[in-house]
Order: structure tokens, then C-alpha cells, then sequence
């Protein structure tokens, strides 16, 4: 075997992992997500609710899989503001 071949099969080694993790982050947060697209959170660190439009993962620097919600940020009644401002709100940082 050259190294180059090595090289080679180490990198699709390293792809392969990659990708099973971010399939088994992406079935964690699944598992663990109450909320889904069109429900109302406020994230409790910036004091801003959404309504959530997209759900994206996120691997924590503790290394603890979430979700990050991202949407159309609302008044205080509950409708959408009218600059039309979107923003993300992680899970981690929900109001309880």
C-alpha cells in the first residue's frame, strides 16, 4: 500500500464517521425535540419568542446534541413583529 492510498482511505474513513454522527445527532435531538415547526417558544437568555419555521442541530460545546429553532420573532401578544426580524433560539436556552 503507498501512502497516498492510506491517505485516501483514511479521509473516507473520516467522511464515513462524520456522517453517522451527524445521522445519530440528528436522531438524538429527534428523540428528545417536543416542539416542531409552527409552535410558539421564547428563548428565556434574550427574552424573544418565535414561531418556528425552521429546526437545525447543534452539537454544544459540552458536546450535548440540541436543536436550534429559527423563525420570525413576535410582540409581546404574540404576533409577528413588522420589521419581520428572524432570529434563532436554541433549545437549551428555553423558557420553561
Amino acid at each position: 500500500m503507498e501512502y497516498q492510498e492510506y491517505k485516501d482511505k483514511l479521509k473516507g474513513l473520516e467522511l464515513e464517521f462524520e456522517q453517522k454522527k451527524s445521522k445519530l445527532i440528528k436522531e438524538y435531538v429527534d428523540a428528545n425535540n417536543p416542539y416542531k415547526i409552527g409552535d410558539k417558544v421564547t428563548d428565556h437568555y434574550q427574552d424573544v419568542s418565535i414561531i418556528i419555521e425552521k429546526i437545525k442541530y447543534h452539537l454544544s460545546l459540552y458536546g450535548i446534541p440540541s436543536a436550534v429553532y429559527y423563525g420570525s420573532e413576535l410582540k409581546k401578544d404574540g404576533t409577528p413583529k413588522k420589521n419581520g426580524n428572524k432570529t434563532y433560539v436554541y433549545q437549551i436556552n428555553l423558557k420553561q
